[in-house]
């Protein structure tokens, strides 16, 4: 592990360690897990960044946010940043760089945001496989409409890939991935 260092002045983050993970059970894996062991305690964050990250999952109680971009997922804890599949240590520290620069423009525009302490709830995989045609035409690019259902649940294909769903059962689909408790 070495240590790294974001800008100073203001910032809530100014210092991390970086510590790149191989998958367990998987030999020669061609993507890594990344941490970084920050210098400082960011759960006076996690709030903020629940308010204005679309998709975060955020655990008050727990002190923990999830949060999807694309086919990344990135978790916030108070003394850690991590992210899923980075090819290489080099990508590992552009994207723990881009958390570090997020974590501090949001720190820093706190005043204007709204926190949010409101726990978003994924909907269940039935929830989901009942609400689609359940047809396993393929087109979508799955074998199933289960399988389908499982990738939209995690983030990794937009509703929109399913050419077969129904205008009400897209809409409520769209409300149960936008809206929470």
């Amino acid at each position: 592990m070495e240590t790294d260092h974001a800008s100073g002045g203001d910032q809530l983050i100014t210092g991390y360690s970086l510590e790149l993970i191989a998958p367990p059970c998987v030999p020669g894996a061609d993507k890594w897990s990344t941490k970084a062991h920050l210098d400082v305690d960011i759960t006076e964050v996690l709030p903020y960044l629940n308010a204005e990250l679309e998709g975060a999952e955020y655990y008050h109680e727990s002190k923990i946010l999830t949060w999807r971009d694309g086919t990344r997922k990135y978790a916030f804890r108070p003394h850690e940043l991590a992210v899923a599949l980075a090819a290489d240590r080099e990508e590992a520290k552009r994207l723990i760089d881009q958390l570090v620069s997020l974590v501090n423009d949001i720190w820093s525009h706190r005043n204007e945001i709204e926190p949010s302490y409101r726990r978003r709830e994924l909907p269940s995989l039935m929830q989901i496989y009942k609400l689609l045609p359940r047809t396993n035409c393929k087109e979508c690019g799955h074998s199933t409409c289960m399988a389908f259902a499982a990738d939209l649940r995690e983030g990794r294909v937009a509703l929109s890939r399913c050419p077969q769903l129904s205008g009400e059962n897209r809409d409520t689909l769209s409300q149960l991935f936008s809206t929470a408790p």
